[in-house]
């Protein structure tokens, strides 16, 4: 795993890249130590290619590490990491999910999409409509399901 950071008005974005694995621990050591002096923070997961069970075990522990009198957001949250929170709460522990992609299927024209939401602009605990296929206007789905992708909107 790779990372950037630029500064923010009033804190930092991360811009995390690649793979969060077992090797991702030093990296998050290193983060750390950018990072401490932060009181706002905001991890841009869009570049995650993937992440397994040792990465979610050290994400975890370094996100406890800096939770404490701090603001944390998580933009851009692929597929991948809404289900890792959905699952595992303390993947997200105290921070606030800013905006997250749905991925879209029409089954009828076979199109995908992938969309991104802005969770402020959506209606608290309710889960955002599915776009028209632009192809014939008829419905769009979500590729995984409902009920158990959307579970952190509806905490």
């Amino acid at each position: 795993m790779e990372y950037s950071i630029a500064a923010q008005d009033d804190g930092k974005i991360v811009s995390l890249v690649g793979v969060i694995n077992e090797d991702s621990e030093l990296s998050f050591k290193n983060l750390y130590s950018e990072l401490k002096e932060s009181k706002k923070l905001t991890f841009n997961f869009a570049q995650v290619k993937s992440i397994n069970s040792l990465g979610v075990r050290a994400w975890v522990s370094f996100l406890r590490s800096l939770e404490e009198g701090r603001k944390i957001f998580f933009t851009e949250c692929t597929t991948d990491i809404i289900m890792q929170i959905n699952m595992i709460p303390s993947f997200l522990g105290k921070a606030t999910v800013a905006s997250f992609y749905v991925n879209y299927v029409c089954e009828t024209c076979n199109k995908e999409e992938k969309k991104l939401f802005e969770t402020a602009s959506l209606s608290p605990k309710t889960i955002p409509p599915a776009p028209k296929c632009e192809l014939d206007d008829c419905g769009m789905q979500t590729e995984e399901l409902e009920d158990e992708y959307f579970v952190f909107l509806l905490r």
